[in-house]
């Protein structure tokens, strides 16, 4: 029988998820975290969901090789095939934020006493800023490191809470490695804009503006 090794980012998005969850894995490709969640038992059932047919046979054959059982395969786009009541712990991995927050819209369920596990690969602001327009807000967020690159982790629930403040959508609630390699970012692309032979305005007034709000932030 073979052993799922999970990636850094897809173990960081399996230790968030108590033991016992009932779990929805969205758009779960091979389905290695179903299947590592079963083999570590930290679940007794799990729905593997994806919209295309291919890599819901990919994830069929994954659970084949690993002889694991109690994983329940749903070809579906988002939560469409997903009844509220079958699962307390939603997973989005591996996605942008914009296509998170449009599966999270498009399903309309209530959250209360739910769990979302997020692993956004790209436009985490704007994730976080639907988050808390919605009356969800961040319970706890991680940072890790996979092949010199920075991913985050996030777990959400229902609650209201004010709207963060820009730095923090964009970089993280604490000071990390990531928001100083945003900071050098910016600090780059601000002297570029500033250079250029037409400079936006804009562009220039809304760096300069970020890059106050995550000095004032993380108190730099």
């Amino acid at each position: 029988m073979e052993k799922i090794r999970l990636t850094p980012r897809l173990l960081a998005v399996g230790k968030m998820i108590p033991p016992g969850a009932k779990v929805a894995d969205v758009g779960t490709d091979h389905a290695y975290l179903p299947v590592w969640l079963r083999q570590e038992g930290i679940c007794e059932r799990v729905i593997a969901s994806d919209i295309a047919p291919g890599p819901l046979d990919s994830a069929r054959a994954s659970a084949r090789r690993c002889e694991v059982d109690g994983i329940d395969f749903r070809l579906c786009p988002g939560l469409e095939g997903i009844l509220p009541g079958e699962a307390d712990t939603v997973v989005l991995a591996g996605m942008s934020g914009e296509t998170m927050a449009g599966i999270l819209a498009d399903a309309e369920w209530d959250w209360t006493g739910k769990r979302l596990i997020l692993q956004p690969m790209t436009k985490r602001a704007e994730l976080l800023a639907w988050l808390y327009e919605h009356g969800l807000h961040v319970r706890e967020e991680r940072l890790v490191e996979e092949r010199h690159r920075l991913y985050w982790v996030l777990c959400a629930e229902k609650g209201r809470e004010p709207m963060p403040r820009p730095a923090c959508l964009w970089a993280g609630f604490t000071e990390t490695e990531y928001a100083r390699r945003l900071r050098r970012q910016l600090e780059r692309s601000l002297a570029g804009q500033r250079k250029a032979r037409e400079p936006d305005p804009a562009e220039v007034r809304r760096t300069e503006e970020l890059l106050e709000d995550m000095k004032d932030a993380y108190g730099w």
